[in-house]
């Protein structure tokens, strides 16, 4: 028996050893202890929230969690423990942890990761949500561009030098919910050690196949570019002005901060030609979007655990210039979250609050919004758009698909989407469509934003024409006021 051990004992009259016990020798990791057994009963009871006595060896470790799969409340024992559960409170002193353990790690150091720390880190990132239990694991719920979702508390897993992340959100809808799971692992320097990967199952669709980012390490150049391959040859750059005070060494810095930026990318190139090839209220179009806020705020959670508070002034979205730019003066509140509406042309729109996630050390900001075409119809035609801007707000990338309200009925109906538009690494503008197939360099525009609009104008009518929708002027225009909407959104940002 080596120096890394631990022993459970099952409560029977609250006296350490009465009854079953279970041991377990050397590092690893159980995710479900229903599936086990105790030793020592002539009962055939599994462990699941029934220990109250825990001991540990000298150079043992043990990280407890009252769900399954390391999560819910939890707490570490270190060596030469031989602690009642009854006595063990968990690290946010919210219960003890008797009879309510459901997984646990063992490790034959002291994990160099808080775990627990990262799960709170990102809870945050959420202010204004809603916590409780589904399903026996707590979740979060929230509304976003008035759609209700759901994030679970992520599954994080430590072994050796690497953390093992997986997540499952939901967008909540009446019937039925749609799902996705994200899974990715990172080194304990906060590197990509695989790929990220997002399962989709959409309520109502057709076979919604696996993404996965395709993370190949780019040159650095220090303090000016970081750079990520996302397909084919095209790489995305980010531009000066990111790690300006960085608390790890400043290369490093940069170029996972590239990879953060550039899983945004990826991701919408590959899910807008995958997620929305059916219609839907507009609360599925936002649903990648939710995802590519719930991974960068993971990551971010992540680096704030690993390298401390960020020491950088941080960036922010000034709500104000959004608004003047619009030419509004204050925010409507009667929808389940704050909007504006205004003109293009002769049509009204709507604008909500964007959701804005910023990356660690000034490292840029993913922003999302959904624009309403307001209509008498009983739903609204819906306009998403993702965007990702540099830390001085200058855009970066940018992509977006519009949802169309009466072709709900259509089958094989694919969503008019944008593409991607981005940056190589020289500076010239590219569009990465489906799943990094076609890259492009873009010729005759001088802007990433004169570039979408035209890209998303084009596939509107191709889908009018080949659906034979009657595309109209409302819709068309809709795209233009999109366009202000992204303006408005850089200057919230620059001047955040």
């Amino acid at each position: 028996m080596s120096n890394c051990n631990v022993t459970f004992y099952k409560k029977t009259d609250g006296k350490k050893g009465t009854d079953g016990y279970k041991n377990y020798d050397g590092p690893q990791s159980v995710a479900d202890l229903s599936k086990v057994l105790w030793e020592g009963t002539t009962l055939d009871n599994d462990m699941k929230d029934d220990i109250s006595w825990i001991d540990t060896s000298s150079q043992a470790w043990v990280r407890v969690y009252s769900k399954a799969n390391f999560q819910g409340r939890t707490a570490l024992i270190g060596p030469d423990q031989h602690i009642s559960m009854k006595a063990l409170r968990d690290e946010n002193d919210e219960d003890d942890m008797d009879d309510t353990i459901e997984s646990f790690q063992l490790y034959d150091h002291k994990p160099d990761v808080n775990t627990s720390a990262i799960i709170n880190n990102l809870l945050a990132l959420y202010p204004g949500s809603e916590r409780s239990r589904k399903n026996n694991r707590y979740e979060t719920e929230w509304y976003a561009q008035d759609s209700q979702y759901r994030i679970y508390d992520p599954s994080i897993q430590l072994s050796g030098n690497t953390l093992s992340f997986s997540m499952d959100l939901d967008h909540i809808q009446l019937e039925q919910d749609d799902h996705a799971v994200v899974t990715f692992c990172m080194d304990l320097n906060g590197g990509f050690v695989d790929q990220i990967k997002v399962t989709y199952d959409i309520a109502d669709a057709t076979q919604v196949p696996e993404w996965a980012i395709k993370l190949i390490d780019g040159v650095i150049e220090l303090a000016k570019y970081g750079a990520m391959a996302i397909a084919d040859g095209a790489v995305i750059v980010l531009t000066d002005g990111i790690g300006v005070v960085a608390t790890v060494e400043i290369n490093r810095l940069i170029k996972y901060t590239a990879q953060a930026l550039t899983f945004c990318v990826d991701h919408l190139n590959i899910v807008l030609g995958a997620v929305f090839k059916f219609q839907s209220d507009g609360g599925t179009a936002n649903f990648p979007a939710i995802v590519s806020h719930s991974i960068a705020r993971l990551i971010l959670a992540y680096y704030q655990e690993l390298y401390g508070p960020d020491p950088n002034d941080a960036m922010g979205f000034n709500e104000q210039r959004f608004l003047n730019t619009l030419g509004a003066g204050t925010w409507q509140h009667t929808k389940h979250n704050p909007f504006i509406e205004f003109n293009e042309s002769v049509y009204s729109y709507r604008a909500y609050y964007p959701d804005n996630t910023f990356f660690y050390a000034r490292g840029g900001a993913l922003s999302s919004v959904k624009v309403d075409a307001i209509t008498d119809n009983r739903m609204d035609d819906h306009l998403v758009l993702q965007a990702i801007f540099d830390p001085h707000g200058k855009l970066f990338a940018v992509a977006g698909c519009i949802d169309i309200f009466l072709v709900k009925s259509i089958s094989n109906y694919t969503m008019p989407a944008s593409g991607v538009f981005a940056y190589n690494a020289d500076g010239k503008m590219i569009h990465v469509l489906q799943g990094g197939e076609e890259v492009t360099e873009v010729q005759g525009y001088d802007s990433l934003e004169a570039a979408f609009a035209d890209s998303l104008r084009n596939a509107l009518r191709k889908a009018g024409d080949e659906y034979d929708i009657n595309v109209t002027d409302r819709q068309i225009t809709m795209i233009d006021a999109s366009t202000r909407v992204l303006k408005a959104m850089g200057e919230a940002i620059a001047k955040g």
